[in-house]
């Protein structure tokens, strides 16, 4: 495709609100698991759920009929705007979001029985701190070979950055949780086939994400034609999704 076409089509493309990927069209193969399934197995109405790197509260909302009260956190004040406009009047007196780093959790000791993470950077030592004893953490995350095709043209890591953090390696959370005293309670990986139905998805999820970090599509447009032509398929543009599940209990 031309720079003119991709320009058109970037242009067309509305801006990510939150992290609502619902725009974009896609299909995938079969998967082991489903975040949210997991998440419900260990929540209880009683429960108190702190949701580090909540975004816009998409998911974290989605779960709030199945626990008591919850905070959601983020550092992105964008994002904890859109958490706030995303709560429904019904569940403002459960559930509230803070903006927040998750290097340093703002709550006392022993405050929750479950914490959740998805796709954001965990610090197990603030997480079992604030984690009552027999507490859960729960995180997925984004596995190093996710979208490794399209990686591999831009020259970046799949979280869209070009060096990749090593603290947040799964071996060494893992290792840093039973150092910890906590005991493994799940372990999973995940890498199937993924989809992008048409351009214009391809394109809302790089500015979203962003891949690369600075994705710029007049930058970039060589890179997104490379991506078109080689990887489209009769199922559309196709990648893959690798994705980690850790679950971890607090003795």
């Amino acid at each position: 495709m031309t720079l003119e076409e991709l320009q058109r089509i970037a242009r067309s493309v509305n801006e990510r609100r939150g992290w609502d990927f619902s725009r974009v069209r896609s299909d995938r193969d079969p998967v082991p698991w489903d975040y949210t399934d997991v998440v419900r197995r260990y929540l209880e109405p009683s429960a108190r759920v702190l949701d580090i790197g909540t975004a816009g509260g998409e998911i974290f909302l989605s779960l709030a009929p199945c626990f008591g009260i919850g905070i959601g956190i983020d550092n992105d004040p964008a994002m904890i705007q859109a958490a706030c406009e995303n709560t429904p009047s019904s569940l403002t007196h459960k559930v509230s979001f803070q903006r927040m780093h998750a290097e340093v959790l703002r709550f006392p000791n022993s405050c929750f029985d479950v914490v959740l993470n998805r796709h954001s950077p965990v610090f197990a030592g603030e997480i079992v701190r604030v984690l009552r004893p027999e507490g859960v953490f729960i995180t997925q995350q984004v596995g190093s070979r996710n979208t490794q095709n399209i990686c591999s043209v831009f020259g970046c890591g799949p979280g869209g950055g070009y060096e990749p953090d090593p603290s947040q390696d799964i071996e060494r959370l893992v290792e840093a949780f039973v150092k910890a005293g906590c005991r493994v309670v799940a372990r999973a990986s995940y890498d199937v086939r993924y989809w992008f139905r048409d351009v214009e998805s391809f394109i809302f999820w790089l500015k979203a994400i962003p891949l690369p970090e600075d994705f710029d599509i007049e930058r970039h447009w060589q890179e997104v034609d490379k991506i078109i032509t080689e990887y489209s398929t009769s199922k559309g543009i196709e990648t893959n999704e690798n994705r980690e599940l850790l679950i971890i209990w607090k003795r």
